[in-house]
């Protein structure tokens, strides 16, 4: 039997419209939730036959979603109308079952309602600039720092116990489990001194690097998300500021996990062996669901 999935608009403030079955908005056609198009480059020279494809992007997903307003017809209305005005940002979630996958789109063209005394129906369209489903839960993967260890003890008869170690691992396994390519974010926290550490992809032989010495306390969020990409720094009494200054010209701020196992190497020019590091990125990343 198959799980009727439902949808949540959720607004910049975090207001949010649900539309289902069983609330007040109730969707009877959405469009653009699956299927995407592939933007191709191409040039032809003189005599030749066919054409000779020079590059290719995945293009925006536009949503247009299609319902009614079943109760309280003029409230719902007025909300629809001051969460959804042109330009808006927002996030368009859809749950199938206990897992919930959202884009972030722009409101295209706010709502068109019509309709009686007895039901309203509307219309408005949505606009994903970032193509791609993400799940709402995210994965952390520790790439250095103090891990769990287990060993067995004569010493206690409930049978083991837990320390702490530094993980001394110089590469480490990111998995996405995904069937596209993700984004993502990178946590570094000094517990004392760290010169310039860096992260290195090896698959795409690129890195994310920061010219800084951190001190105990300090750390830096490093995000390569299209929507939230740079740095920002945190002082050991907690103060933010703008880190962009702080990274490498070459970093690549366009680095992200490839589906399947990405292998990440963490180094510092000194002090490593101070420096704890995670990487978070979405559950999940997909094309369609």
């Amino acid at each position: 039997m198959r799980t009727v999935p439902y949808r949540t608009y959720t607004a910049a403030d975090g207001r949010t419209i649900r539309l289902a079955v069983d609330s007040d908005f109730w969707a009877t056609d959405i469009s653009g939730e699956d299927g995407l198009d592939l933007d191709i480059s191409e040039q032809q020279s003189t005599g030749q036959i066919g054409t000779t494809v020079t590059g290719t992007s995945v293009g925006a997903r536009p949503i247009v979603v299609t319902g009614a307003i079943l109760r309280d017809l003029d409230a719902n209305e007025r909300l629809l109308k001051q969460l959804l005005v042109p330009g808006s940002v927002g996030r368009w979630t859809k749950t199938i079952g206990n897992q919930s996958w959202y884009v972030d789109v722009i409101t295209k063209r706010s709502p068109d309602v019509s309709g009686g005394e007895h039901l309203l129906n509307f219309q408005f369209s949505l606009y994903a600039a970032y193509p791609y489903w993400r799940t709402e839960e995210t994965v952390s993967t520790l790439l250095g720092g103090l891990q769990p260890t287990w060993f067995p003890t004569p010493v206690s008869t409930a049978g083991a116990w837990y320390i702490s170690r530094y993980k001394q691992d110089l590469y480490t396994t990111v998995t996405n489990t995904g069937n596209t390519e993700t984004d993502f974010k990178v946590q570094l926290t000094a517990m004392a001194r760290v010169l310039n550490p860096m992260l290195w992809h090896n698959g795409k032989r690129t890195f994310i690097r920061l010219n800084k010495e951190m001190q105990a306390g300090e750390r830096a969020v490093i995000s390569t998300a299209e929507s939230d990409r740079g740095c920002t720094y945190y002082a050991a009494d907690g103060t933010e500021q703008d880190g962009f200054r702080f990274m490498d010209i070459n970093t690549d701020w366009w680095m992200t996990l490839s589906p399947g196992d990405n292998v990440i190497r963490l180094t510092a020019d000194e002090g490593r062996e101070n420096l704890t590091a995670s990487i978070s990125a979405p559950k999940g990343v997909a094309s369609s669901v």
